[in-house]
Formats: C-alpha cells, structure tokens, sequence
C-alpha cells in the first residue's frame, strides 16, 4: 500500500463522511452513508482498534474479537495473521503492540497491503477506544493536477518513508496512471491521470525537491 494511495483514499472518505450521517452496521458486516445523493452501502472489514490511554494496537485476529464480530467482517484481519506467520513478521502476529514502537499507520498500511484495500474507516467504539474498519468502496476517482499535489504533499509529511518517488511509483502503477522517469540529472518523474498530471524532481535517495501541476498527459501507462 503506497502512502499516496492511502492519503489518496483517505481524502475520498472525508469528502463522503463530511456532509453525511453514517452507521456501522456489524452483524452485516456494512457500513451505509446517507447523502444527499441517496444512500451508499459499503463492505467493511475490522482491521485493528486503538487503546488511547494504553497507548496499544489489538489487531482484529486477535480471540477476544472472535466472539464480537461476525466471521465475515475479520476476514482481512486474518489474512494478516496469516501473512504474519508466514513471512516473519512479528507486529503482525503479535495481538496487541505498542503504539510508541509501531505507529497504527505502519500497521494499518501493511494491513490494507495484505487485503489490497485502499478506503478506512475510523469509528469512536467510546471509553477511550477506536475501531478501523476497512471499507471496499471500489476503485479510487481520477484526481486532477491540484488535488495530485496535494496527496503528494501531504504522503511526505506522514514520514513513513524517506524515498518519495519510489512511494509515488507504487501508487501509479497500483491505480493504473501513467508513469515515466523523464531525467536522471536531476532525478524527475512525471504522473498523468486521465483528470491531470504532476511533475516531481527528487534528490539521489528519492525526497521530493520539487513538484508543480502539469497539463499535458504522460503517454506511457503504467503497468
């Protein structure tokens, strides 16, 4: 799961929760929001819930959630564990981590990697707790050149990775958007999708030095 993809996804469900009533619906395993437009109902999986004042991560696998949550809606979470014990990889077989070692967004990321799923959904279950829920809500809308440099802008400062253009790479070719390395002295890469385009110069290790709109398409699609 690209970091853009995520802010990408991420702004998308704002946008739909800004001006919307919404419920969880758990035996359903759903979530429904009433717009103005109609009503949109939406699969959820639970990935994981977040102990405030603990500071802790329980991942949705872990037993406990078993007898609260439908079998569907822990599916994701399961393959977690799976993918977990397969390869290694500790924070994803370990029940509850700490917050302070593993930040909930490394962890929500590997998740929504695992299910390739891009939408979440944080839910405030009270008493200090919160449920994220991966929603399906189908294939992200095109972006223009304006809101590209925003998702840009605002990957960067999450501060999960310090090569951006590798980050941004991953998120064209998951979507589907042209890609194309157009200099590598200075190191610049151009992003098209069909709504608008970006042109990104970077450093040696990938950082972001320099980004600006762009109105011409990239013609080499990614793949």
């Amino acid at each position: 799961m690209s970091l853009f993809t995520h802010v990408h996804a991420e702004t998308e469900m704002t946008a739909l929760t800004l001006d919307s009533q919404w419920q969880v619906d758990l035996p359903a395993a759903s979530v429904t929001f009433a717009t103005a437009y109609g009503n949109f109902t939406y699969p959820i999986q639970l990935i994981g819930s977040i102990a405030h004042a603990a500071g802790t991560w329980m991942w949705g696998w872990q037993e406990d959630n078993i007898e609260r949550f439908p079998t569907q809606a822990l599916r994701l979470a399961q393959a977690v564990l799976d993918k977990g014990l397969a390869v290694g990889i500790p924070e994803l077989a370990t029940p509850v981590i700490t917050l302070s070692e593993t930040p909930s967004l490394v962890l929500r990321l590997a998740a929504q990697t695992i299910g390739q799923v891009s939408h979440t959904l944080t839910v405030d279950a009270g008493r200090g707790l919160s449920l994220v829920f991966a929603v399906d809500m189908g294939q992200l809308r095109p972006l223009s050149s304006h809101d590209l440099v925003e998702v840009a802008m605002q990957a960067t400062d999450l501060g999960v990775t310090d090569n951006h253009l590798d980050a941004l790479e991953c998120y064209a070719r998951r979507n589907g958007f042209d890609y194309l390395v157009t200099s590598h002295d200075p190191l610049t890469a151009m992003v098209g999708s069909p709504a608008g385009g970006i042109e990104i110069e970077s450093d040696e290790g990938g950082r972001f030095i320099g980004l600006r709109e762009r109105t011409l398409q990239v013609q080499r699609q990614a793949s």
